[in-house]
């Protein structure tokens, strides 16, 4: 599921294109030393530019990994990446070599799932228990 949400205003003066919510499992694949290693992680936000995720294992900040990354309609997408920044489990993947096609990939999965919650009208409920409208927020 993708939908726009604001990003505090330090992290998106930094940011280079704004995140949507984006919930999936992903694999992260990345060579240390003579080991290769393959990690499972959870992604929660992706945007033209990068994700954030959680990985139970730790990273390095600036160490380089491919992100195996499922779209809807495509086939999973190995995309390189690196650790721009963790905050304990949670990461921040910048991606370095985005293919045309893999943008657009991304732009049209992050449009078609705004797309579809929009029309459903969804709701949530935020910690004080007050429902909002989140697509009349975001629209």
């Amino acid at each position: 599921m993708a939908t726009p949400f604001s990003d505090d205003a330090t992290d998106s003066a930094a940011r280079i294109s704004p995140r949507h919510i984006f919930e999936t499992r992903i694999r992260i694949c990345l060579q240390r030393g003579s080991q290769r290693l393959s990690l499972q992680g959870w992604a929660r936000d992706l945007s033209e530019s990068g994700l954030g995720a959680f990985v139970a294992e730790a990273l390095v900040l600036g160490e380089f990994v491919t992100l195996e990354l499922p779209l809807p309609d495509c086939d999973k997408q190995m995309i390189p990446a690196k650790v721009a920044c963790a905050l304990g489990t949670e990461y921040g993947f910048q991606f370095t070599a985005l293919s045309a096609e893999q943008r657009t990939r991304i732009q049209a999965t992050l449009v078609c799932s705004y797309s579809r919650l929009h029309d459903a009208n969804v709701s949530f409920s935020a910690s004080s228990n007050i429902f909002i409208n989140w697509c009349t927020e975001v629209a």
